[in-house]
């Protein structure tokens, strides 16, 4: 097969053994060994950020193709690598260089599109030891849950100009296997999370999302978009990486499509040609995850971006997710995990079981925000909003992210500004700092 393959790498990696043997075996199965390129960039010194690292990937593709832009290659990553891909894919292939349409297949492996909850361990002085020297935290602040880097990647994702009207067809494979260490998962659960493949969550590394906008002023929840029938594949073997059961680490001399499925499925990918080869693995890939699926739950995302009416962040707040069972107010048993992201707090990320969600009561979600001002408040306060089974189970779906831009009101309050009349007996005044008069009648 003529067609040229690039691999892209993960974040912290500094050897092509990262590989394992992938291109190898793509030689055995009708790719020239010649035209399979294993890319290495650097991704741990803290002030080098995706979009640097996009516009490189550029380059060195721009030196490898040349002239030759017009003929078909693919794009296979490794977890950070779709990151890079993806900006890349927005911010470069374009005009003369996507005029022929030239890329065609992108496999995301392990692909962390929301984030991954390891990413802000990674900013830690512990890690800056391991790595003896800068953990890369521009790309880390781009990985952890609730980035803006994700929120910005997938405004433009859900504009289809920027990807599949250009011939683009996306895949995304993630292992669905974390091991059972009682001791490990309580040290350091975030390596040992069900419903993940041990570094990023099952539904983080699907490209198939939605995204809506609740606000205050209505109390409704609104469909802004979605991206909808991208082939998506849990594989239940497979970790994020390693030799042992690494999705892409694990290919060994020995893998065969008959006994490696995460190559199979590689191959699969790489040689859709068609429309109807793309429903067709779309289709296959729906039938494995279905299959894993009746091994282990499926678990769902929330990605929550907090602002007020005006456009600016909110860091104070509290999220619940309840139901109302004989009257009275319950917190979910279906949330597993929360995280406030670090570097933007008006981000929240919640973890979901949705086999946890009671099928009989009514759910609600519940907003307290804070100004820590007399000046002005976050209406309303407490912002809630109930939703029925059938409603709440729309927006947290298995194996999904999705995305809820929570829009509050900024109310000043009554003391920030107040004119007084020239005649008012009682002028002048005095007032502190919560705008209450404690003066009048000034001389």
């Amino acid at each position: 097969m003529k067609h040229r393959v690039f691999l892209i790498h993960g974040w912290s990696v500094q050897e092509t053994t990262t590989y394992g043997a992938l291109h190898a075996r793509l030689a055995d199965h009708g790719f020239d060994l010649r035209d399979v390129h294993l890319g290495r960039y650097v991704s741990l010194e803290n002030v080098v950020e995706i979009r640097d690292i996009a516009k490189a990937l550029h380059r060195a593709l721009d030196a490898n193709l040349g002239s030759k832009w017009t003929e078909p290659f693919h794009i296979v990553t490794h977890s950070t690598g779709a990151l890079v891909a993806k900006q890349w894919i927005v911010h470069h292939y374009k005009d003369r260089y996507a005029a022929g349409r030239p890329l065609r297949n992108v496999i995301f492996l392990a692909a962390p599109h929301f984030g991954s909850r390891l990413a802000h361990h990674g900013r830690s002085m512990l890690a800056q030891a391991a790595y003896r020297g800068d953990p890369g935290r521009q790309v880390l602040t781009a990985l952890e849950l609730g980035s803006s880097f994700s929120w910005e990647i997938h405004d433009a994702w859900l504009d289809p100009s920027h990807w599949s009207k250009k011939g683009i067809r996306p895949f995304n494979l993630i292992g669905d296997r974390v091991g059972r260490d009682p001791f490990k998962s309580r040290i350091f659960p975030a390596g040992y999370e069900h419903g993940s493949d041990g570094v990023v969550r099952v539904p983080a590394g699907n490209l198939n999302f939605s995204r809506f906008e609740l606000s205050a002023a209505t109390s409704k929840l609104r469909r802004i978009g979605s991206i909808e029938d991208v082939p998506f594949g849990a594989l239940a073997k497979y970790t994020h990486s390693g030799p042992g059961h690494g999705i892409m680490g694990s290919i060994r001399a020995g893998s065969t499509p008959s006994n490696h499925a995460s190559l199979r499925w590689i191959l699969e990918c790489l040689r859709v040609e068609t429309a109807a080869d793309y429903v067709r693995v779309r289709d296959l890939l729906a039938r494995e995850t279905a299959r894993t699926r009746r091994r282990k739950p499926g678990f769902a995302q929330f990605d929550f971006r907090f602002r007020d009416d005006q456009g600016g962040p909110i860091h104070d707040y509290v999220f619940k997710l309840g139901m109302v069972v004989r009257g009275r107010d319950r917190a979910s048993s279906a949330v597993v995990h929360i995280h406030k992201n670090e570097v933007q707090p008006n981000h929240f990320t919640v973890f979901v079981n949705p086999a946890k969600l009671d099928p009989q009561a009514p759910h609600f979600i519940e907003i307290d925000s804070g100004s820590d001002s007399e000046l002005f408040a976050y209406q309303p306060d407490p912002f809630r909003v109930a939703a029925t089974r059938r409603g709440i189970s729309e927006i947290i779906r298995a194996d999904r992210t999705t995305q809820i831009e929570v829009v509050l009101s900024r109310v000043p309050s009554k003391n920030l500004f107040v004119f007084h009349a020239g005649d008012d007996p009682d002028l002048h005044v005095s007032w502190n700092r919560k705008g209450e008069i404690v003066k009048t009648r000034l001389e």
